[in-house]
């Protein structure tokens, strides 16, 4: 990577890194996300179809050369998910396939990514439904809303409370749940009068009554009862009694707790695994997890033992075999063991994905391969990750 003392190419990289930082939280699929205080599946609305004007930004798509491959100009694009991706052409929304075809006119008032063969789709009355890849309705919209289909039922929301039909639309779980998560591993958690529990595919109860739950792995839920947490399985049974301040994301049976003030691995066999002092664990990934200590983070293993000494003002989580870290304003990446993969010479660095990593150099925002150096720098700031070998960007 080249470098320059001149002071205008310094301040355009700072200008570059301060302006990053805006789309920042848009580093990754727009998606239904869910957290422990609140059902967060409601997309936000939109204005009305009368309120929208020709976007002065047209979008399209690059490919891992950083050509471009798509550059017809739509006012606004989302991710490809099976072979197609939405676009809007101002209040509309439709899809497109990889040769930047319309395979389905915008019609839409809201439209989302394809999964299972199926996509979400929103009508200007505010009614949701489901086509599938031919454009044809499977699900017809008439739902208040809808989340997506797992383990073949979807949640549904009828006036105020959420359901679930199977994909001939029957109602196989009636709606009275005040909210909901999709199935997973047969079962879903579910929110009714205060209390959440989990249900069957068959709409019975399984589990006692919690304040709240969260899926953390396979078949295990985290629970949680007044201000203490613990761990049930999918049939309900209790794993760990709540008695932690905190329980996080599981690695295999290990997970980082917080008890009377201390953090420390556990497992489902093992009360406590001896680790580094430490002001906070994190949860990484890959059998790794970062450790505080003076405000720096190193890393550990799920046995404790000390991957990386502490060093870095921030470790972000694993992906393709790499995470990034901070080192003063700066941000680099690094493998699983903590050798340096770059140096801290990038503005803002994201995750890898699909082989490629987002991130900000002085020559701009391009994308970094696992050899360390630039694959390519794009030719706009605001392009976004690659999913399914294409990128949007935008172009005109």
């Amino acid at each position: 990577m080249k470098t320059t003392s001149n002071s205008k190419s310094y301040s355009l990289y700072w200008a570059i890194c301060l302006a990053g930082c805006l789309f920042l939280a848009c580093q990754s699929d727009p998606k239904e996300t869910i957290n422990e205080d609140e059902d967060a599946n409601t997309a936000n609305l939109m204005p009305l179809q009368e309120e929208y004007d020709e976007s002065n930004v047209k979008w399209g798509f690059i490919d891992k050369s950083g050509k471009i491959v798509i550059d017809v100009g739509y006012d606004e694009v989302n991710n490809f998910s099976e072979g197609l991706a939405a676009f809007r052409d101002k209040a509309s929304w439709g899809y497109i396939n990889k040769n930047g075809k319309v395979i389905h006119e915008a019609q839409y008032y809201n439209a989302f990514q394809f999964k299972n063969q199926l996509a979400k789709v929103c009508n200007f009355e505010r009614k949701y439904g489901f086509i599938d890849q031919k454009g044809e309705v499977k699900i017809p919209l008439i739902y208040e809303d809808a989340k997506n289909f797992h383990e073949g039922l979807c949640a549904v929301k009828d006036s105020t409370k959420w359901g679930f039909v199977n994909m001939e639309n029957q109602m196989v779980i009636g709606n009275s749940f005040d909210a909901v998560k999709d199935f997973t591993d047969g079962v879903a958690v579910v929110k009714k009068e205060g209390k959440s529990f989990l249900i069957n595919k068959q709409g019975k109860k399984v589990s006692d009554d919690f304040d709240k739950i969260l899926s953390i792995s396979k078949s295990i839920f985290k629970v949680k009862k007044g201000k203490k947490y613990g761990l049930i399985n999918g049939a309900g049974k209790v794993l760990i009694a709540p008695t932690y301040q905190s329980i996080s994301q599981m690695e295999g049976d290990v997970m980082a707790v917080k008890k009377e003030g201390e953090y420390f691995l556990r497992s489902l066999k093992k009360d406590k695994i001896e680790v580094p002092q430490n002001t906070d664990l994190q949860y990484l990934g890959s059998n790794r997890w970062a450790y505080a200590q003076n405000e720096k983070y190193g890393m550990i293993d799920n046995e404790g033992k000390i991957i990386m000494q502490p060093k870095y003002s921030i470790i972000t989580s694993f992906n393709d075999g790499y995470g990034t870290y901070q080192d003063g304003q700066l941000w680099g990446y690094l493998d699983t063991e903590g050798n340096k993969l770059t140096e801290a010479v990038f503005g803002l660095a994201w995750r890898f994905n699909e082989g490629l990593a987002r991130c900000i150099s002085r020559e701009g925002v391009g994308f970094l391969k696992p050899d360390g150096r630039l694959a390519f720098v794009a030719r706009n700031f605001d392009v976004r990750d690659f999913h399914e070998g294409l990128a949007r960007m935008p172009i005109k």
